[in-house]
């Protein structure tokens, strides 16, 4: 096989595997914009300072910006409370737990995996969509 041909091939090769480095490769790093996100039995509203989150009776914080590494992983700690059926008392002590958010998202979907750092226990893992209303069941 001639030189000249071999070169050819590296180069057309090379410029292959740039372009499909180049633009479907996408970097996720950085905060994640306000905005609502929904899905199966959950709510998360996301706001540059955190977030708040509604589950079926229970809802939760995130007390700390929600930033994204390059391939969309993210952590952020906040709180969970337990609701229950009915009016809140007056006077009643809310059931919160610290809680750890263990995420991933590509801007139009959202991985959370939510677990109660006190306890070690894992909540679930919950699937929502950008712009989608949550749905959610209210405890009675």
């Amino acid at each position: 096989m001639p030189l000249k041909f071999r070169v050819r091939a590296a180069a057309g090769f090379a410029s292959l595997c740039l372009m499909a480095a180049g633009p479907c490769a996408k970097d996720l790093a950085g905060p994640i914009a306000a905005s609502e996100w929904g899905g199966d039995h959950i709510g998360l509203t996301v706001s540059s300072t955190g977030g708040a989150l509604e589950y079926d009776c229970a809802s939760g914080t995130i007390d700390q910006p929600i930033v994204s590494a390059t391939n969309g992983n993210f952590v952020a700690l906040g709180t969970h409370t337990t609701g229950h059926g009915g009016p809140v008392m007056q006077g009643e002590i809310p059931d919160r737990h610290p809680a750890r958010y263990d995420g991933w998202t590509d801007g139009e979907t959202m991985k959370l995996s939510i677990t109660l750092t006190d306890t070690g226990q894992k909540l679930g893992d919950f699937t929502l969509v950008r712009g989608q209303s949550p749905h959610v069941f209210r405890c009675l």
